[in-house]
Parts: structure tokens; sequence; C-alpha cells
């Protein structure tokens, strides 16, 4: 039961702070809200879009699809996030440690939670509609490329 709270505790913690509006610190850098707004507008989106289509060299056609996918994926995302930060703010409203406190960080974990979730099996959707969209060597250099950054975002883990 003790590790439940802490992670809990640990993602309303980190939640709290990204709903708080403030630049986050990650390593020695720091997130300006230019760049937040970056991941927000899905320029980001647009980024891994143009690395995959120099990397495996896609078509026109190819390269629209993707685009498509991500942007249908972005909204979904958004549309999460800014549900989060509503609860996060609504719990900022509460005094700490009373039992509405208590209830209401029970209920954003629970969320939390559910979310990841979604966002395993919306990242799954995704990935299966790109390997759709290309052809059997392009696939086989995109595995490449999706295990190579998954290697990266462990590292910084």
């Amino acid at each position: 039961m003790i590790v439940p709270t802490i992670v809990l505790v640990g993602l309303v913690g980190i939640s709290m702070a990204m709903a708080d509006g403030k630049g986050c610190h990650h390593g020695d850098t720091q997130h300006t809200d230019q760049k937040s707004h970056a991941y927000k507008d899905g320029k980001q989106g647009h980024k891994m879009v143009r690395r995959i289509a120099k990397s495996l060299d896609l078509t026109e056609a190819q390269e629209g699809a993707i685009k498509h996918i991500m942007k249908s994926q972005h909204q979904g995302a958004l549309g999460d996030q800014r549900a989060m930060v509503a609860q996060l703010l609504e719990l900022r409203q509460l005094e700490s440690g009373t039992d509405a406190y208590i209830a209401k960080a029970t209920a954003i974990g629970t969320l939390h939670g559910q979310n990841m979730v979604q966002r395993l099996i919306e990242r799954a959707n995704v990935e299966a509609q790109i390997v759709d969209v290309l052809t059997p060597e392009q696939v086989e250099q995109y595995q490449v490329m999706r295990d190579e950054m998954a290697d990266k975002r462990a590292e910084h883990m």
C-alpha cells in the first residue's frame, strides 16, 4: 500500500508542477513557455514526421498520411492533458491532507492511470496505422528507428 501511495503522490506532485504553468526543468535545461507551445501546437509531431520522412525516404503521399495520423493522435492527447490540468487546478483549491483533498487526489490518480492505458493503446494504434502506410523495407527501417528512440527515452528516465 505504501508504494502505490508514493507513486500517487509523485504523480500528483509532478502534474501539479506542470499545471502550475511554470517552466519545467529537465537535466540542465529549462523548457521555456515557447518550447511548451511547440508541443501544444503539434510542432514536435511535425518534426518527427519530417525525421521519419527523411530517414525512410517517404513519398509525398506517405508523408501526408503519416501527418494526418499524427495530427489525429495529437488532438486526442491534448484533450486528455487539458482535462488533467483542470482536475489538478481543482485539487489545488482544497486544503492538503483533508478527506476532500485525499479523495480528489485518489480520483486524479485513477484518471491518470486510465489515461496512461489509453495513451499506450493509442500509441500502438498509431504505430499500426503508420506501418500500414510503409513498404516492407521501410517497416524494417522504422522498427529500428523506433527501437533507437525507445532506448534514448529509457536513458532519460
